[in-house]
């Protein structure tokens, strides 16, 4: 995360020009970079600022620009709205594309289901368009709103402070880049403005039924300062829990990891917790880090340096003396069907390819090379929780290329904010996961 700095001073706001000056020289590759336009004044902002830029100034490497707008289908005028963006495109001489989020809308979660969509068909626009990563036009307004609305629901509100990350790896293929984040709205309309461009205001930013807009309203007062550094206390959390796990962890048999507790030297409770915290959410299969009171209760025990068994989302935890073992519990383990040629995920753990011609089950089933000396919970949770192979109702024990299943990171499955890389990263070697693909700023 690339910062100006002033007589040793952070300047967390800065203007459009600055903000994509700065966005551009940060980039450590050439890029074919997909801006996501909606025809509003930020993403409109975003491409116009990026296109002078590139077009103006020389940079370290060569840039491409295409673009892309998602047509939600839940106002009548966003067809309309969304050609009007194409032929802008068009005389910018920037390829464009129009991707349409059709089917049945949700009653309810609305928010959270067309912010889905966005991001896949954003991905899908990409594949086509050829294009690196994703560029989106969120700014320091918005990044203070999503600060104000984490912490007013996130287990925990320490995470939450530190706001979007500028790099977020999607469905973990893809950067989402976000230029904009240290920029105020009112700046890249008066830019905008001194240009002579008007703009697309959505209604939905004014409707109060959707938090976004409440939370506007309520003018949270945080400032970009804090944010900053928040943000770069998580980067240095996640980066000394990441070291922390190299020192400490070993892979063990079926998804499983055990943690070294040797207490000499000065341990750092709060990096130590979220180490396990994230750990044990991968393990678990989950989407999210334990809730904060099941953390305190797991940060608590450690304390007492006494043996414990905990179960916390979904992972068994259990301390033996010096050593701290985790693995996914032997329950709650659903079956997984899949048609041949047809890909799923099993237990959020693994992803699964079905090459085969048959149709497959996937239940729990014991791991291979179990360790006698493993305590015996342990033994017992592995001898039911690895992918199990039921083709023709009958266990497939054989390998080959036929079917496949390849650890998955949960926690990061979607999104991965690149504060948290290299955690995952280890996470995803103990655990037999590929690493993540290299941040391009």
């Amino acid at each position: 995360m690339s910062t100006l700095l002033v007589a040793g001073s952070y300047l967390p706001e800065l203007s459009p020009e600055a903000a994509i000056q700065e966005f551009l020289l940060s980039l450590n590759r050439p890029m074919r970079l997909l801006v996501a336009v909606s025809g509003g004044s930020d993403s409109l902002g975003l491409l116009l600022f990026l296109k002078r830029a590139i077009d103006g100034q020389t940079y370290p490497h060569r840039h491409i620009l295409c673009a892309a707008t998602i047509d939600h289908g839940l106002r009548p005028e966003a067809a309309k709205e969304a050609g009007e963006v194409a032929e802008l495109c068009r005389e910018l001489g920037i390829s464009h594309r129009i991707e349409r989020w059709t089917g049945e809308k949700p009653k309810s979660g609305l928010s959270a289901a067309a912010r889905a969509a966005r991001y896949r068909l954003l991905t899908h626009a990409a594949g086509i368009l050829k294009a690196d990563a994703i560029v989106t036009g969120h700014t320091l307004d918005d990044q203070i709103e999503t600060v104000a609305m984490r912490a007013d629901r996130s287990a925990d509100a320490a995470l939450g402070l530190s706001g979007m990350a500028p790099a977020t790896l999607y469905a973990g293929r893809l950067w989402i880049l976000r230029p904009f984040l240290r920029t105020r709205r009112p700046a890249i309309r008066s830019g905008l403005a001194a240009d002579g461009r008007t703009w697309i205001d959505d209604p939905s930013n004014d409707d109060p039924r959707y938090e976004r807009v409440r939370t506007r309203r309520a003018a949270p007062t945080r400032d970009a300062a804090t944010i900053e550094v928040a943000a770069r206390q998580r980067t240095s959390l996640s980066a000394q829990a990441a070291d922390w796990l190299k020192r400490h962890a070993t892979a063990g048999p079926g998804m499983s990891v055990s943690v070294s507790l040797d207490t000499s030297g000065h341990l750092e409770k709060g990096m130590r917790d979220h180490a396990l915290g994230t750990l044990v959410a991968v393990l678990g299969g989950k989407p999210h880090r334990p809730g904060a009171d099941s953390l305190a209760r797991l940060s608590l025990k450690l304390d007492e340096s006494s043996d414990f068994r905990l179960t916390l989302s979904g992972s068994l935890v259990l301390r033996r003396r010096d050593r701290l073992y985790l693995v996914r519990e032997r329950r709650g383990l659903l079956p997984l069907s899949l048609l041949p040629g047809a890909v799923g995920i099993w237990d959020g753990r693994y992803t699964i390819v079905n090459s085969s011609d048959n149709a497959i089950t996937v239940t729990g089933g014991p791991a291979t090379a179990i360790d006698t000396t493993l305590p015996g919970s342990i033994r017992s949770a592995l001898q039911g929780n690895a992918p199990q192979i039921i083709e023709n109702n009958e266990v497939r024990y054989h390998q080959d290329t036929a079917v496949t299943t390849t650890p998955r990171l949960s926690l990061y499955a979607d999104f991965m904010p690149c504060f948290d890389q290299p955690l995952a990263d280890t996470i995803a070697a103990l655990i037999g996961a590929k690493p993540s693909a290299s941040c391009p700023i």
